[in-house]
């Protein structure tokens, strides 16, 4: 009964993507499709290499990667996180990513399609859904489905992106809701601003208190990118707090350094 809600859970998820794929073809189709001279500055000016919030632009280049690898105080525990986009058809994307947790000390694969909503040429902002299927591991069925809508508006250098998630597994027993925020300003090739992610638990939590996962926690620091031709390297330190069930929060700091590439 509970892989049959998961796959449904999925596959709506699914359908929602593809109808605002195909409501949003028509605009797609009008504007010309131009495949930048630098792809990873261009990926960097969306926000694509943020270590905490999602861009709003979906499609800006065809397919771009990224790795990363830190180490977290609070949790005292590594940071790893690797993805991989690509632009399926218009506005539609596919993104797998594999997260290390170290709530549950495992790699946490997850699965997602994207969907560009609304573009600022037109709407006035940049609007992306993205539906999320995150695994417990490579080998465990239990998974967690995670909603993003990412909203996002670029003033000359300056970019604002924001995203709204919600979380929950399909049982019903974990329910956690995050807001993202990044606010950078693009260079010729470098890239400096402020990213973080601030995630909480929603609700009466059943049989919370016997599990790792947080009741609150925060990651968030200055961010910096630098791109060039098809590559980029970032890096980003700052505080990070976390809560635990029944347990007082902790504060610590984070820090990580990547590699990413676009094409």
């Amino acid at each position: 009964m509970a892989l049959t809600y998961r796959l449904c859970s999925v596959m709506a998820g699914l359908v929602v993507i593809a109808a605002g794929a195909r409501a949003a073809r028509a605009q797609e189709e009008l504007e010309p499709a131009s495949q930048p001279e630098e792809p990873a500055l261009a990926a960097t000016a969306e926000g694509a290499f943020l270590p905490q919030t999602l861009s709003a632009r979906v499609g800006s280049v065809r397919v771009f990667a990224f790795g990363s690898g830190g180490y977290d105080s609070t949790r005292r525990g590594p940071l790893v996180d690797s993805a991989v986009e690509a632009q399926v058809w218009g506005p539609f994307a596919l993104r797998v990513q594999t997260t290390y947790s170290n709530d549950t000390q495992k790699m946490r694969p997850s699965v997602a399609g994207r969907v560009q909503l609304l573009k600022q040429e037109r709407h006035g902002v940049d609007g992306a859904l993205t539906v999320f299927y995150k695994a417990e591991g490579f080998t465990e069925a239990e998974g967690e489905i995670e909603t993003f809508a990412s909203i996002g508006h670029r003033f000359r250098q300056f970019t604002l992106v924001g995203n709204f998630v919600y979380g929950q597994d399909p049982e019903g027993n974990e329910r956690d809701g995050e807001v993202r925020a990044a606010v950078f300003h693009q260079g010729r090739w470098l890239m400096l601003g402020l990213d973080s992610r601030v995630r909480f638990a929603i609700g009466t939590q059943r049989g919370r208190g016997a599990t790792t996962e947080p009741v609150f926690d925060f990651m968030g620091g200055p961010v910096a990118t630098v791109a060039a031709g098809p590559m980029a390297i970032f890096a980003q330190a700052g505080p990070s707090a976390v809560e635990l069930a029944n347990s007082s929060a902790r504060l610590g700091v984070a820090a990580l350094a990547g590699l990413g590439g676009a094409y």
